[in-house]
């Protein structure tokens, strides 16, 4: 497919750690950071603080070389290791979106793409849309991401499916970029109250859902209760959230926390959540940026919430067209978890998988390395199930 918006191909190995390698591939293949800026600091990252340091000091450096693109890749993705109440945390989010929104105006004075905020309860979801021209479209998407997701950062993705004749309505939820920053909503298991909000809002019926990341999962839980989503593509998909967080863990240990949390034994589980995170800052960094989107207090109060965040409690519910996207070496995901959630999905109209590959770019979380090739694969899916429908 022709198209007037490019995206990166490649996954490159920027850093040891699994996380730093795919933050990095996901500010270089997604907000367009430069490739050798990158692979140049890369070694200097060591924990959350060094990573923030790094990327606030290219940040900079690209602002005042009028690099826009890149000052808003890495005030975006510097601001992504900060902690909840670190004070320069909302200053460097509201500096990469607002840089954003000025380097992209054209796009907004244009109308090509409008922005909303949608009234939800006390607060608002954020929403950015765009309608194909003519006005004529051949199906219409609701879009999202995931756990740590920034919609900013799918605007390629957006015009992209603009492009090529869809409607597409992109928005965050509660735990996600401003509605949880700007509107203090934080995350909820039960996806279709959102997604039922946008779709009254702008009265929408015969949708294509796409989530990505923890989205994956998110988009199906909302297509379980909700009619009027008809097709569901999961970006990636996980039985449960908890189960996920434990999954690298040593069964020993794996065997007593589950046990400790069946028993709701609170202190004993704090104790040990803050002696894994003292002793590796990732850990660290991932229970308090969860404490923060989950709105809870603790380690014990997170766990417990993210035992929410499951498909399987719903799978059997999912009546449409499901399309299930998986990456080979997904270092978040393990492709060992898509048989059981292939399993329950029993009662789906259609049920597609694709295996993206090393080979293809494609091996990295939620396909960095080759966006172009996973959209063109939904793209042709859905003009292939749609006709069925109508």
């Amino acid at each position: 497919m022709t198209s007037q918006i490019k995206f990166k191909k490649g996954t490159y190995k920027f850093h040891t750690n699994p996380n730093f390698n795919y933050q990095l591939n996901r500010t270089y293949a997604w907000s367009n950071g430069d490739l050798e800026e990158l692979k140049a600091v890369a070694a200097k990252i060591t924990d959350a603080a060094t990573w923030e340091k790094e990327l606030l000091e290219l940040a900079e450096k690209a602002l005042q070389e009028k690099r826009m693109e890149n000052a808003i890749a890495y005030y975006r993705m510097a601001e992504f290791f900060m902690y909840d109440g670190h004070p320069a945390k909302i200053t460097t989010y509201d500096k990469a979106v607002n840089l954003f929104y000025d380097y992209h105006a054209d796009l907004f004075k244009s109308q090509m793409i409008k922005r909303d905020l949608v009234p939800f309860g006390a607060a608002h979801l954020p929403v950015l849309y765009t309608i194909p021209e003519d006005g004529k479209f051949t199906d219409t998407i609701l879009l999202h991401g995931g756990y740590d997701s920034y919609m900013e950062e799918f605007v390629p993705m957006m015009l992209y499916l603009r492009e090529n004749g869809f409607a597409v309505y992109l928005f965050e939820g509660p735990g996600q970029g401003g509605a949880l920053r700007k509107e203090g909503l934080t995350f909820i298991p039960q996806w279709e109250i959102p997604v039922k909000t946008i779709l009254d809002y702008y009265n929408l019926n015969d949708v294509t859902i796409i989530g990505l990341s923890l989205g994956g999962m998110l988009a199906p839980r909302a297509a379980a209760f909700e009619g009027r989503i008809k097709r569901v593509v999961a970006w990636s998909l996980l039985p449960n959230l908890f189960d996920l967080f434990l999954y690298d863990m040593p069964k020993n240990f794996q065997q007593v926390t589950r046990l400790l949390m069946e028993m709701e034994n609170e202190e004993v589980i704090n104790l040990i959540m803050k002696s894994l995170m003292k002793k590796d800052p990732l850990i660290e960094w991932a229970i308090n940026h969860g404490i923060h989107n989950m709105g809870v207090h603790t380690p014990y109060e997170y766990l417990k919430k993210i035992n929410q965040f499951q498909y399987m409690d719903v799978a059997s519910q999912i009546t449409q067209d499901f399309l299930l996207i998986g990456a080979e070496k997904d270092h978040f995901i393990p492709v060992d978890f898509y048989k059981p959630i292939i399993e329950e999905l029993k009662n789906v109209n259609s049920l597609t998988y694709r295996l993206f590959t090393e080979k293809e770019n494609a091996e990295n979380h939620c396909n960095a390395g080759n966006t172009k090739l996973v959209l063109d694969t939904i793209i042709n899916w859905i003009k292939v199930i749609k006709p069925f429908l109508n």
